[in-house]
């Protein structure tokens, strides 16, 4: 028997259309109806994950105290998501929501770009992080487990260091409390020390590819044929213990469909403003973003004790760790524009809150 009180982890794989999301989202029902936690945390950029709100667990058009649950969607800082369902900006979102919320939803189209997603999902996963009591699990759907890495990529220094957070993630999980419901398209897509921690290998139809090679003991059990046109309710099942199994699970009628505009569908309307442009990693040089900037400009003018900082200090701060010269071309670059302009689009971008006034020259006359 699949397990709903325990963080496991399962790796679904198979061809396109092979029902890989229905189930998950099937797995996401078993653990809300045992009143733990899903967090449906990455999904296709046409937003699947926010076919749960016409779900029984939604409960928006018919009431039924049984399934009604308590909903989050989880949006980028650059736009504005009217719901019929709470809504929280992903950098307000802290552990309290997890207490709070039994269905979490982070869905693509409530962010301004595929690139606003996968960094500010970041914020999400180091709530996860920090999670070291627990007494509810978290499902974590993931779908296209190689998203998570790409995201951590985002704001790692290397793609070593992105690879070893995704692992570390997915390796600790049970220790935070949480399940884990991934899906690829083909085995070899996760490397190998992921694949090593799972603990169930969950096979839809898995098309001209079959089993991978080091898994072809499995047709002493199926039929080639059976394991290549799987229909979307079927699948094998094996265990990090060795065993395995065939099963079926019924149809989730609220999963979203080909074509369909589901952000109209489920009543959802969202407003982007002006995209937040992210420091990168390139090479040994991290560039500057919107965040960056913004702190800047208020350490400098207020420092941590509302006396300010210098320049020097500014740049030595763990949350800039920038040159000297850095920090002073943004401070003369964000007076310009308020002279300019009268306000700083960086500093309004990030929600600074000194987007209207100069900061550098202002405090070098006084």
């Amino acid at each position: 028997m699949i397990p709903f009180n325990r963080p496991t982890t399962d790796f679904v794989l198979g061809v396109r259309g092979g029902a890989k999301s229905s189930f998950l989202e099937h797995r996401g029902e078993g653990f809300l109806r045992r009143k733990q936690i899903v967090l449906d945390l990455f999904g296709s950029r046409d937003g699947e994950g926010l076919a749960w709100l016409r779900s029984k667990w939604a409960n928006i058009d018919e009431r039924t105290p049984d399934f009604e649950k308590k909903i989050l969607l989880i949006h980028g800082d650059s736009c504005d998501v009217s719901s019929p369902v709470d809504t929280v900006n992903v950098s307000k979102l802290r552990m309290d929501h997890f207490k709070k919320y039994d269905l979490l939803i982070s869905a693509s189209p409530l962010y301004a770009s595929v690139d606003d997603e996968f960094t500010q999902v970041n914020t999400i996963t180091d709530i996860l992080y920090r999670r070291l009591t627990w007494q509810k699990i978290i499902y974590v759907i993931v779908r296209e487990a190689s998203n998570l890495y790409y995201s951590r990529l985002r704001v790692s220094k290397s793609q070593v260091n992105a690879k070893a957070e995704m692992i570390y993630l997915i390796r600790e999980a049970r220790h935070m409390g949480m399940a884990m419901g991934l899906d690829t398209l083909k085995y070899t897509s996760i490397d190998l020390d992921i694949r090593a921690v799972v603990d169930h290998i969950v096979f839809k139809a898995q098309g001209i590819l079959g089993f991978p090679r080091d898994l072809n003991w499995l047709y002493g059990y199926f039929k080639p044929s059976f394991v290549r046109k799987m229909k979307p309710h079927q699948f094998i099942m094996l265990t990090r213990k060795g065993s395995v199994g065939v099963g079926i699970f019924p149809e989730v009628k609220w999963h979203k469909q080909e074509k369909e505009n589901i952000v109209k569908k489920v009543g959802v309307q969202v407003e982007i403003g002006d995209e937040i442009i992210y420091s990168r990693q390139q090479g040994d040089y991290r560039s500057i973003g919107d965040y960056d900037h913004a702190r800047m400009t208020e350490l400098y003018f207020w420092g941590t004790d509302g006396k300010g900082m210098g320049i020097r200090k500014v740049g030595k701060h763990p949350e800039v760790n920038r040159s000297p010269s850095s920090v002073r071309d943004q401070l003369i670059k964000h007076d310009a524009a308020v002279r300019r302009s009268g306000f700083c689009a960086i500093c309004r971008r990030a929600g600074g809150k000194l987007f209207e006034s100069q900061v550098y020259s202002k405090k070098k006359k006084g």
